[in-house]
């Protein structure tokens, strides 16, 4: 076997100098430059392992969940123990760190005597008195996890959406309310955050046999059989299995972010991986479940993965579908605006995701000139909702007044017989909030907090890897992460309600 062949180098792409230039952003609807950048939150205080253990075993949703899991079968080797303390094992991991260390620790009276009381609280005397005089070892746990608890991977991640939904809805989040509010400045509980992570692989190898050319030694190694090379954002390549996620936090609130959502998504092509959706589609999916579940949520945020095509259908459903401006657009002609009093017209350009209109300098350069947009008017239809800029054009005639659509048109969605291509994507470059606006800032702002939940994923584990192959085991393990930080919320916002 020869030694693989290194891939070469990408060669980066020169940057094109557009030939244009955008004037400075107005003060309107969507914030003034003198506005103060919002007040930095609280510090979120530490808590402790033995902690994060207590919550989550006292998180009643847990053992609603439990029943999800396959039961004990004829077939194989006979269960040990509940599906629930399957269950706790897994969530346990993200505390530990690894199925060794959990599987140790749930060895010892002062972690198992903690399971007995909570199983007795929550399932009774009789489910108590039925477990072991200790927990699970890792070969029980193994044979769980790859013969009962991967095939119902389905199941267990479904039942735990719904459960961190309705977790949120209790909490006020995402909650309909009469009070009538801003859609461009929606408030912090109302506002869904996500993004999509990498983490890293069991094992970072990805040949089975590599052999040495010098001594013909043939290397053995276990590969992730579901792990790829991606693009991040930032042009970084990364190895591993990608992930969606979804949360919602309370605004100012340390210790409230609840995970709503979990799921794998494809970075093959479509041919290698026909399974899972791509990034964007899973998106759309996952959120529209929300949706359907929390009628009061208001708007999502998103980096520059999520393009016109996914923002669209979530517009029409009512949504802010927020993200930052994706590279390489370029200003695209939108309508000319005439005034029958006045004869005078306006060209309307769309640039930098807001309504422009365009000037020839003396120079001969074209100059794209912002214009201010008064408000952010939703209508709510029998099928679809629309979104409208309210913009005022400045004339020396007079001052001009047009409501502009956001949300894609019919028209918009026709077919170019010239170019064979819809006539306009709008939602691709007109946003409902601006990026480069102080709503917009704010709203990028939100998303950060999905990196902190991220970063906070890797680190719980040794050497920041996934401990599962695969991506059902580590969309597991992610699951397991998540009902850690859920019951975390969960206890937290309990005692502040209780206070």
């Amino acid at each position: 076997m020869s030694t693989p062949k290194a891939r070469p180098k990408r060669k980066q792409a020169k940057k094109k100098v557009p030939d244009y230039t955008v004037g400075p952003i107005p003060d309107d609807a969507f914030g003034a430059a003198a506005d103060p950048p919002p007040p930095p939150g609280p510090e979120a205080p530490p808590i402790s392992i033995d902690t994060r253990f207590e919550y989550l075993l006292n998180n009643p949703d847990l053992y609603t969940a439990a029943a999800s899991l396959p039961d004990a079968s004829r077939v194989g080797r006979p269960a040990h123990y509940p599906s629930v303390v399957y269950l706790i094992f897994l969530c346990s991991i993200s505390i530990s760190g690894s199925a060794r260390s959990t599987a140790c620790s749930l060895q010892r009276p002062l972690w198992w005597d903690q399971v007995l009381n909570a199983v007795r609280s929550h399932s009774g005397d009789e489910a108590a008195a039925a477990l072991p005089a200790t927990g699970p070892s890792r070969s029980q746990w193994n044979y769980y996890f790859q013969k009962r608890l991967k095939p119902a991977f389905a199941e267990i991640r479904d039942t735990s959406r719904d459960l961190w939904i309705q977790q949120a809805l209790s909490c006020g989040m995402m909650a309909e309310s009469g009070k009538r509010v801003s859609r461009a400045y929606p408030e912090r509980q109302h506002v869904v955050h996500s993004d999509a992570t990498v983490p890293k692989p069991a094992s970072s190898q990805r040949h089975r046999e590599v052999v040495n050319t010098e001594t013909g030694e043939i290397r053995r190694h276990r590969v992730d059989p579901d792990a790829s090379t991606t693009r991040e954002g930032g042009g970084k390549i990364v190895y591993g299995n990608k992930f969606l996620s979804l949360a919602v936090r309370l605004a100012a609130t340390p210790h409230s972010r609840i995970v709503l959502g979990i799921e794998s998504v494809r970075h093959k092509s479509r041919a290698r991986d026909p399974h899972r959706d791509d990034e964007g589609t899973a998106f759309v999916k996952l959120t529209k479940h929300i949706l359907s579940k929390a009628p009061g949520l208001r708007a999502i945020t998103y980096d520059t993965a999520l393009r016109g095509t996914h923002r669209a259908p979530l517009i029409a459903d009512g949504l802010i579908a927020f993200s930052t401006q994706h590279g390489g657009l370029t200003p695209q002609s939108l309508k000319q605006f005439e005034d029958k009093d006045t004869g005078c017209t306006h060209d309307l350009y769309v640039a930098d995701g807001r309504i422009c209109e365009r000037h020839m300098t003396i120079n001969g350069e074209t100059h794209y000139t912002p214009l201010p947009v008064e408000e952010l008017a939703y209508r709510k239809g029998k099928k679809t909702s629309r979104y409208y800029h309210r913009i005022t054009i400045p004339c020396p005639s007079k001052k001009h007044t047009e409501h502009i659509r956001c949300d894609e048109t019919d028209e918009d969605r026709q077919m170019d017989p010239r170019t064979k291509r819809q006539r306009f994507h709008r939602t691709e470059h007109l946003r409902q909030v601006p990026p480069d606006t102080p709503a917009g800032r704010r709203l990028r702002g939100f998303r950060q907090d999905s990196e902190s939940q991220h970063s906070r994923l890797d680190q719980a584990y040794a050497l920041g890897r996934m401990p599962a192959y695969g991506a059902i085991g580590s969309l597991l393990i992610y699951v397991g992460f998540a009902w850690v930080s859920n019951s975390v919320t969960r206890a937290v916002i309990g005692k502040r309600q209780t206070a």
